[in-house]
């Protein structure tokens, strides 16, 4: 009797185990999918709205050609909460940290704009922010 309950303890313990290392990175690589961000037919601009917690990074994916002028702002309930873009490439385009910019593209293709709040305010306990993120191709 006791090899037997202890079989099914065994096991149940096993199973749930598995069951955690299967459904845990499936949570936490979840968060950092990028979205895709579409514009409504006839318009050329979007408005976006989130929530990061802490170290957690939200990305936008937005595609545009070469030529065009995309203007990015981002307004946040947290002051420490910026954005940067990055281009097709990998190339950040913007290498300080801000909550405006604008510039005419050089090259089509994606470009990534990560929304993240600053190292000192994302370690405080409980750090947290709400944001809208505008975005306008031209």
């Amino acid at each position: 009797m006791k090899s037997d309950k202890s079989n099914r303890h065994r096991n149940l313990a096993w199973a749930k185990t598995t069951l955690m290392l299967l459904v845990l990175p499936l949570s936490i690589f979840g968060q950092g999918a990028p979205q895709r961000v579409r514009f409504q037919s006839g318009h050329s601009s979007a408005t976006l709205k989130g929530r990061i917690i802490g170290f957690d990074t939200k990305d936008y994916v937005v595609g545009a050609r070469a030529g065009q002028a995309m203007t990015v702002r981002l307004s946040s309930s947290n002051p420490s909460t910026y954005f940067v873009i990055y281009s097709i490439n990998g190339r950040a385009t913007e290498m300080n940290e801000t909550t405006e910019w604008s510039e005419s593209l050089s090259e089509s293709g994606d470009y990534v704009i990560r929304v993240f709040m600053m190292r000192s305010a994302a370690r405080r306990k409980g750090a947290a922010a709400n944001f809208t993120l505008s975005i306008s191709i031209r």
